[in-house]
């Protein structure tokens, strides 16, 4: 599971890949750091700390396929690969994750020409891990679906309001999941 010691390192990492790219708005990844609040439940069932994460989303394997696509069609062919992990502040739940992530662009040239408003959703297996795992979602991978409103600042920078919900689906009980708020932002590199 995702360590909340190694979390400084990984982030440093980061920093470092990116500072040495170059910026450009079709660049082949983009890292996303957020912080999240995890298990929006009734107070007594709540998890302890905030969850900081970290995620890393490739550009679409299938961007020369789509290019010829509508603009209304591209984004639902031209899935990106996201790659995370999750850390508790207070050691209760972390996670790793993988999965596929869409983005519907929604307008652009809000204020300027390089801004714009989209859309995102995800969805991908989800592993979890430590002593505030609710129980039935520690029994090997769960389900994670994500929703996100982001605004792409400039062609390299955005901001992000994110809400997960990680379940084992028709596996666990009633209730056993986990639903985590949070920001981020996002750097293309």
């Amino acid at each position: 599971m995702l360590c909340h010691r190694c979390l400084p390192g990984m982030l440093a990492l980061l920093a470092l890949a990116l500072g040495a790219a170059p910026a450009a708005a079709d660049s082949p990844a983009e890292v996303r750091l957020g912080v999240l609040w995890p298990d929006l439940g009734p107070p007594d069932s709540r998890l302890p700390g905030a969850d900081v994460n970290a995620e890393l989303l490739l550009t679409t394997p299938l961007a020369n396929w789509t290019a010829n696509l509508p603009g209304w069609l591209r984004w639902a062919a031209s899935p990106r690969v996201d790659v995370g992990g999750v850390a508790n502040t207070a050691g209760a739940t972390n996670q790793a994750y993988a999965g596929l992530t869409w983005t519907v662009p929604l307008a652009t040239g809000l204020l300027h020409q390089d801004d714009g408003l989209s859309f995102g959703f995800s969805i991908g297996p989800d592993l979890l891990g430590g002593p505030g795992t609710p129980r039935g979602l520690d029994q090997g991978p769960q389900l994670r679906l994500g929703a996100e409103l982001g605004y792409q600042v400039t062609p390299r920078f955005g901001l992000y309001v994110l809400f997960d919900h990680v379940t084992g689906g028709p596996l666990t009980r009633e209730g056993e999941s986990l639903n985590e708020l949070g920001v981020r932002v996002g750097l293309h590199f």
